[in-house]
């Protein structure tokens, strides 16, 4: 990968929402997952156990899809560039969600799986409350798991069919990473009622092909 291409996949993962913690395995190790694993765990850390239902986990795919045809990586090295830390790839100073990289085919129970959690209430305070045990979300893993697996056949030549998106798109993000969006010019594209953001990049969207600009939300 030249110097050029790494820097763009790394500025381009600051905009994931919630690009996610520590994970256990040794950053920069290389966990060789297969391409449904990687889809799932990035799709539970970016739009919870209902990621396919809103649309989020079709669109990340078409994400993850481009960028693997555009720098001429395999599947789950973009997703471990694009993504890093849910990956395994990079560490995080918080633990938060740090039991993603820990979710696994056979649907044990994740490590770092948490105890306890803290809430913030609309009054401004911190509310710790208890974590139901794993057993209790196993069947929502195993469920999005087994979509991953469907949707990880699907491929760029048929995305107007599969995609949720306007048009194609390239990034993603949060609602904290909109005015980053903004600044450095990605072009929002509609794709219905998604948690994160979907995004194109201008540089590959030809001038006469340019999605409209979405109004603000």
């Amino acid at each position: 990968m030249t110097g050029a291409m790494r820097n763009n996949l790394f500025m381009v993962a600051a905009l994931c929402s919630a690009l996610l913690p520590f994970s256990g395995i040794a950053v920069g190790q290389a966990e060789r997952i297969p391409s449904y694993l990687a889809l799932a765990r990035i799709c539970v850390s970016e739009a919870g156990w209902g990621c396919f239902e809103s649309g989020d986990g079709l669109a990340i795919h078409e994400v993850l899809l481009q960028g693997a045809d555009r720098e001429e990586m395999s599947y789950v090295s973009f997703a471990r560039a694009y993504s890093g830390r849910v990956m395994g790839a990079r560490s995080h100073s918080s633990t938060r969600l740090a039991w993603v990289s820990g979710l696994n085919e056979a649907g044990t129970a994740p490590l770092n799986w948490p105890r306890v959690t803290t809430r913030r209430m609309r009054d401004g305070m911190y509310r710790v409350e208890e974590v139901p045990p794993w057993s209790h979300y196993r069947a929502r893993w195993m469920a999005v798991l087994d979509r991953a697996r469907e949707v990880v056949r699907l491929s760029l030549d048929g995305r107007a069919e599969w995609s949720p998106c306007q048009s194609a798109v390239h990034d993603w993000g949060g609602t904290m990473d909109r005015s980053r969006a903004e600044r450095i010019g990605l072009i929002p594209v509609e794709c219905g009622e998604t948690s994160n953001d979907f995004y194109a990049r201008p540089s590959l969207v030809a001038s006469d092909e340019e999605p409209e600009r979405a109004s603000e939300k």
